[in-house]
């Protein structure tokens, strides 16, 4: 494939915005505005990756992670916008990303290596983002139909933690539903994307499906535990913001 012959795909998006319009979605500008933001960032991404691939210290890997994880909070606030999302944000994806590398690296399933490290951690990363976002928006609209039920609680003399823990709960279950759904469908519906990439360069189907599941059980960890990590570092302002009155 030419190196430019890849604009031939914008096709796409332009029938994306034509049928947004056409179904009243109201969003055809966004999906515009998203389209060019993420060719520029892909396409730097490709340069910036001739540098980082050839990076030989695993410190200077974390630091690019810790990095990527700071970027991905930035995209959580800019999504929910409340004091504080952004430290939890981070601290949430941080941890979880960090907490499923570290064993895969010492267990040695995970090379210390840029070409492995860096692309695996930007999908934990990645993943984790989109996990604690969902989690965190149906909290939101859980707490606020939930909101007199949880108030007579805790006048009950119950803890706002116990009073909001089945939301809390229906929470974490959306969050995990594309998770588990992505499971169920793959190798049956599709062949997950790592899988297609190590496929097409060259590599040995079974030991790229191999690196496939490994990939598809972090994704379903880091997710549930970044997603835990966000509602119990946040719930109390979730509740505050829902019990504010609008001015």
């Amino acid at each position: 494939m030419a190196d430019y012959n890849f604009i031939l795909s914008y096709v796409l998006i332009l029938l994306s915005m034509i049928l947004a319009y056409k179904e009243g979605l109201n969003n055809s500008y966004e999906i515009f505005i998203s389209s060019l933001r993420t060719a520029l960032q892909l396409v730097l991404l490709g340069y910036l990756l001739k540098f980082l691939l050839k990076l030989e210290s695993l410190p200077q890997m974390f630091l690019v992670l810790l990095f990527m994880s700071f970027i991905s909070a930035l995209i959580a606030y800019e999504r929910i916008r409340f004091k504080n999302i952004l430290l939890t944000s981070f601290l949430s994806i941080t941890v979880a990303t960090f907490t499923s590398i570290i064993p895969l690296l010492l267990s040695h399933v995970l090379q210390p290596t840029a070409h492995q490290l860096i692309p695996f951690g930007g999908l934990v990363i990645g993943n984790t983002l989109n996990s604690i976002t969902l989690a965190f928006d149906r909290f939101l609209g859980e707490v606020k139909s939930r909101k007199e039920e949880i108030e007579a609680k805790v006048a009950l003399g119950a803890t706002l933690k116990t009073a909001v823990k089945e939301s809390f709960r229906e929470s974490l279950k959306t969050s995990l539903i594309p998770k588990i759904n992505f499971m169920k469908a793959a190798g049956l519906v599709h062949i997950p994307g790592v899988a297609v990439g190590m496929l097409m360069a060259g590599s040995d189907p079974i030991k790229a499906i191999l690196f496939q599941i490994v990939i598809l059980y972090t994704l379903v960890f880091t997710g549930l535990f970044g997603s835990v990590l966000m509602l119990y570092m946040s719930y109390k302002q979730a509740f505050s913001i829902v019990s504010t009155p609008k001015p």
